[in-house]
């Protein structure tokens, strides 16, 4: 779901959502859909909407455990 909204995100435009794609990375609950849905074609338009914003919450998400990234989630997704 995250990977789903993270890429409806960045095509409204909205950078923000690059924390979407770092976190449902993290997540490791990626499959891979159509290509248009792909894991390294979301990486890419993160990457190309905010690097900065996407490096950092890829380190960020790195650094927390499973019950972490849950409530991560559910922060993204309740904003």
């Amino acid at each position: 779901m995250l990977h789903a909204l993270g890429m409806a995100g960045l095509a409204s435009g909205d950078a923000s959502a690059v924390r979407m794609i770092a976190l449902a990375e993290r997540l490791r609950v990626l499959r891979e859909f159509q290509p248009t849905m792909s894991a390294e074609r979301a990486r890419q338009a993160a990457e190309e909407a905010d690097g900065a914003a996407y490096s950092d919450a890829v380190s960020r998400y790195a650094a927390l455990g499973r019950d972490e990234l849950r409530d991560a989630a559910r922060a993204l997704v309740s904003a």
